[in-house]
């Protein structure tokens, strides 16, 4: 696997979509490639605020910020 396969398949690990073996594949890259450990796990940790932060009316300015800072970079 190269590192555009796993990028592309990040969503669907982060959401536990992948069958046994795609995860045990894109599990094996993220263990030798730290570029995309990395972005998987500001994935993961981006899918969690976002989990957490939608109980409420309106989004945390902080996290407004963060996503402001990374959709205009």
């Amino acid at each position: 696997m190269n590192c555009k396969e796993c990028i592309d398949r990040l969503e669907e690990l982060v959401d536990k979509e992948l069958s046994p073996l795609e995860t045990g594949e894109v599990q094996m890259h993220l263990e030798n490639c730290s570029d995309c450990a990395e972005r998987y796990h500001f994935e993961e940790g981006m899918r969690r605020l976002v989990r957490s932060c939608c109980t409420e009316d309106k989004a945390p300015e902080s996290l407004r910020d963060r996503l402001r800072a990374i959709l205009s970079g």
